[in-house]
């Protein structure tokens, strides 16, 4: 069944849930679901509801937590999966304690496979939600800096990741599966946690974070029973989330959009996969934010990736990006978006490639809108 708790995006023959918030409170808006065409009211705590119903669902359950990569890999998992499985996936990154028990209900008895998103703000946001997802596989695929700024400490975010391994209830399935990726800090740690809650562990890695994905969908297709042949075919149908290094071909210009969000491990992946073009490579980046202490530090490191990627300028904008140096790299930074997209429009030549990337709150999908009105068509 379809579940809606938002009278905004209810379509007609949802079922609406009214759930309560801090500052709002669903119920106010059941006359307006009717009128929008709801097929029923369910006035239940959702949680809960989530959990009940999960127990129901017979088919494999995976469960997807990471500082970085979340998004990616559930698509790339259903688009491999999907190459023999009826797959039901997380929309877009609706990771949540909302998204969460949506999701769950929105598979059913034909579902075959149910690939879930696990996002966390601070420690035991992960457990409340594995607690209602109860996992049958899970994947970490990666130990980062995200939200170092709450927890302190990177052995504190692998264990607050760590979190998605509870021990198995009396109705769940058995064994259970972790694919944990080996070159993540604190590896030891997230893997022994697995192992205490009962998962069999499945290892994977890669010289760069691309080909650690890649090695990850071989890995689960094969645990599934595909071919590499099917693997394959399911990669080739791989399509990203929105702002998710989405290639936009604007006449000679290659534009990649990544401007969803950012921190230290998914810059690296961005200019690993642009290390990949060939032609002048241009990044505009926008601060990474909640790094707390150690954030100037983290935006130099940048530097030393884009080197590797053969990045020739580096257009920034942000506070933190204010403060990056380089002897290497041309570095212009700006005050305004606005401004940097007039210098940046002025730059730009026939072939190009351009790597937009920067946190949520930094909102750099607007210099991805200002090159597509100047170049689109």
């Amino acid at each position: 069944m379809k579940i809606s708790t938002d009278t905004r995006t209810l379509e007609p023959g949802d079922v609406f849930i009214p759930i309560k918030g801090p500052n709002f409170d669903g119920h106010a808006y059941i006359d307006e679901a009717l009128r929008k065409g709801a097929s029923k009211i369910l006035d239940v705590d959702l949680v809960s509801y989530a959990k009940s119903y999960r127990k129901k669902l017979t088919c494999p359950v995976i469960g997807i937590t990471g500082s970085a990569g979340k998004t990616t890999v559930k698509d790339m998992l259903a688009a491999v999966l999907g190459t023999r499985y009826n797959v039901v996936k997380t929309p877009e990154n609706n990771n949540n304690e909302i998204g969460v028990p949506l999701t769950i209900l929105s598979a059913d008895a034909n579902t075959d496979v149910l690939i879930v998103e696990l996002g966390m703000r601070g420690r035991g946001q992960i457990a409340g939600l594995a607690k209602m997802l109860r996992p049958t596989h899970t994947v970490i695929t990666s130990i980062g800096l995200t939200h170092i700024e709450r927890l302190q400490t990177q052995r504190n975010i692998a264990l607050a990741k760590a979190e998605i391994f509870q021990p198995a209830l009396s109705w769940e399935r058995q064994p259970r599966n972790a694919f944990i990726n080996h070159t993540a800090p604190y590896f030891d740690l997230v893997s022994k946690k697995a192992a205490k809650a009962g998962y069999k562990l499945y290892p994977f890695g890669g010289e760069n974070k691309p080909d650690q994905n890649l090695n990850l969908c071989y890995l689960v297709g094969r645990h599934f029973g595909l071919t590499d042949e099917k693997i394959v075919e399911g990669l080739s149908r791989y399509a990203p989330s929105k702002h998710r290094l989405i290639l936009h071909k604007l006449g000679a210009l290659t534009l990649i959009d990544d401007t969803y969000n950012a921190n230290p491990d998914g810059f690296i992946y961005s200019l690993q996969y642009l290390k990949r073009f060939s032609g002048r490579k241009i990044l505009v980046m926008g601060d990474m934010l909640e790094l707390g202490d150690i954030a100037d530090a983290e935006h130099q490191k940048i530097v030393e990736h884009a080197l590797d990627a053969d990045v020739s300028i580096i257009y920034a904008t942000g506070n933190h990006c204010r403060q990056i140096r380089s002897n290497d790299i041309p570095v212009y930074w700006f005050e305004t978006k606005k401004e940097l997209n007039t210098h940046l429009a002025m730059e730009l030549k026939s072939n190009d490639i351009v790597l937009v990337k920067g946190s949520r709150g930094m909102k750099m999908e607007d210099c991805v809108t200002s090159l597509q009105d100047r170049y689109a068509g």
